[in-house]
């Protein structure tokens, strides 16, 4: 496949200049056609033809939530008043809570707003696991059973002590930093860490070393203004012809708010340096994260996909300031020059070139893009061309997440989806339901990928409202598993039961010791013969949530790894020789 002459970005510029004032600082919300409930009249795009299988499925998900002991379920509080983050909200975390080397649960919960409340009160919750992946509630016991409306999570090791530590976005109070005290229970300390945010409505958040000083700071997202007090009552007139019905606001219909980037002082406070750090200089409604060093220079950009307004990328010039260029990146808007609704981000080397691409799920009829890295702060829409684009046209997309699920040392995609009305066919006739399907797309190499539904599995056909992905090799069997957030449902949790067929894998923890404890930032290429495989650790992306922090790499035939490269973000390169697969590999920096 041959690429383009020239990158979008170059277009985009050009289109989007004389649609919107470039120079703008704040966009203002924008009024118009209710892009909620009418469908856009953009093309379906055309499949790639690819060629069958060649026998069974390389892939397989099974529902494995009862087995798991996971009986959660997330309660958004849905009601006649129509609250914005009714249809927001399903955050998560894999983190390793009591430092037992396995990847533990953190599941965020809302409540009722108003009206009577629901008995018994729901609350967040923590599942310890055992190693083997079978998960136990430890939600009383630990202290994270907050009763608040939390929408959002992402984890690390903030204070360097040699545990991970959690950050929680709550919707009717302040958000939580919860504070890991080694013993198995937590502490929220957001307030006198200064990070208590609110005020809006918070999105996702996430953990990055923005300035190289070894510690990591905390970038909290926000989507807009509303709230409780500011709840807005929007209807929309009956395809029948009977009068309107109720239904939820659009986001124009709240004012953006600006994200907030906190430095980490290193002695348990942060302070707000967003104006000086130039995140504000543009603001959007932000809903996802992806902070990774997408010019390849050492330090960590950032990518904030946003709700109706222009997407935002930050290049940060290593001292912890950053450039607002998503427009001039060929990020901001469409290929035709339009605003979307941006909702899940995930970074990660989909194209298998070498450099950090990024993925962003959209509404329905604005498929999924997968934005592939030029070099030189320049990327294209490639969508249309990897074979992704159909399969995602008619669903509404939330979380999102790049891993090698059959090993074959590509990249595979997992996207979920559901749509934000119950009601969505008073209006009109659905492109979709309200429950539907999630995507699973299985990377056929050299960057084109192939949609299988339930040929990966049975898990693959489950239909529900679904918003939060994460992932995790959550039974340490050498391959990576995946949970699913569901609205008002129990969550759904993918067991990857993939034939192995004589593949190998390689699971690396590293633990920073010039750098954050956490790592974060930290890249590491598996040098294959014939092939490089780049990972980054990254806090947050998806949406709103939070995967596992350790790296998997799918080694397919190959047994060993003859260079290990591990380039820490305090600027130390390691390389390990012959590295044996089919181990979980720790790595501590210096050492």
């Amino acid at each position: 496949m041959s690429a383009p002459s020239l990158p979008v970005s170059s277009f985009l510029f050009l289109v989007a200049c004389a649609a919107v004032s470039c120079g703008k600082d704040e966009p203002a919300p924008r009024r118009g056609p209710d892009q909620r409930t009418q469908v856009a009249a953009r093309p379906v795009p055309k499949e790639i033809d690819l060629p069958p299988l060649e026998g069974p499925s390389p892939v397989h998900f099974v529902d494995g939530t009862e087995e798991a002991g996971i009986d959660f379920v997330l309660e958004a509080g849905k009601s006649e008043d129509f609250f914005y983050v009714e249809f927001m909200s399903g955050g998560a975390a894999f983190f390793d809570a009591d430092s037992d080397g396995d990847v533990d649960l953190f599941l965020a919960n809302g409540k009722r707003l108003k009206g009577p409340p629901v008995d018994p009160a729901p609350t967040n919750a923590l599942y310890l696991n055992d190693g083997t992946g079978h998960f136990t509630d430890a939600t009383e016991a630990s202290g994270l059973g907050d009763p608040r409306y939390s929408v959002a999570a992402c984890a690390a090791d903030y204070d360097n002590d040699g545990d991970t530590d959690l950050y929680v976005e709550n919707f009717d109070g302040d958000n939580a930093l919860w504070r890991n005290n080694g013993d198995g229970t937590f502490t929220d300390v957001a307030a006198q860490a200064g990070v208590t945010g609110g005020g809006a409505f918070g999105s996702s958040c996430a953990f990055a070393d923005v300035d190289g000083d070894g510690l990591v700071d905390l970038y909290v997202a926000y989507c807009n203004e509303a709230s409780v007090e500011l709840n807005k009552t929007c209807s929309w007139p009956r395809r029948d012809g009977t009068g309107n019905a109720r239904r939820y606001c659009n986001p124009e219909n709240y004012r953006p708010v600006p994200d907030r980037l906190y430095r980490n002082n290193g002695d348990g406070t942060f302070e707000d340096i967003s104006l000086a750090s130039g995140i504000q200089s543009s603001v959007g409604r932000s809903l996802g994260v992806a902070f990774a060093d997408y010019d390849d220079d050492g330090d960590q950009d950032l990518f904030v996909s946003c709700d109706r307004t222009e997407n935002l990328y930050y290049e940060n010039d290593g001292s912890g300031h950053f450039t607002e260029g998503a427009l001039v990146a060929g990020l901001a808007v469409s290929d035709d020059g339009k605003r979307q609704a941006g909702m899940g981000i995930v970074s990660g080397d989909w194209s298998g070139d070498g450099r950090i691409d990024v993925a962003v799920t959209y509404f329905e009829r604005e498929w999924n893009a997968f934005y592939k890295n030029m070099g030189h702060h320049t990327f294209a829409e490639w969508a249309r061309q990897n074979g992704t684009a159909s399969a995602s046209f008619l669903l509404l997309a939330w979380g999102i997440e790049f891993f090698d699920a059959d090993l074959d040392t590509n990249l595979d995609c997992m996207v979920v989806n559901g749509h934000i009305m119950d009601n969505v066919t008073l209006f009109r006739e659905p492109v979709a339901g309200y429950e539907q399907p999630n995507l699973f797309y299985l990377n056929r190499g050299d960057a084109l990928f192939q949609s299988l539904g339930t040929e990966a599995g049975p898990a693959l056909g489950i239909e529900k409202v679904s918003r939060g992905l994460l992932i995790a090799d959550i039974d340490n069997d050498g391959d990576v598993d995946a949970l699913v957030t569901n609205l008002q449902d129990r969550v759904d949790l993918l067991r990857n039961d993939s034939p192995r067929g004589g593949k190998h894998f390689l699971s690396v923890h590293l633990v920073g010791t010039k750098s954050n404890r956490s790592a974060i930032g930290a890249r590491v290429i598996a040098h294959l013969d014939g092939k490089d495989l780049v990972r980054e650790v990254h806090s947050g992306q998806s949406y709103l949530c939070q995967s596992d922090l350790r790296q998997h790499f799918g080694l397919g035939e190959a047994d060993v790894v003859p260079d290990l490269e591990i380039r820490w973000p305090s600027g130390i390169v390691t390389h390990l020789e012959n590295v044996a697969a089919d181990q979980f590999l720790e790595v501590v920096e210096g050492e």
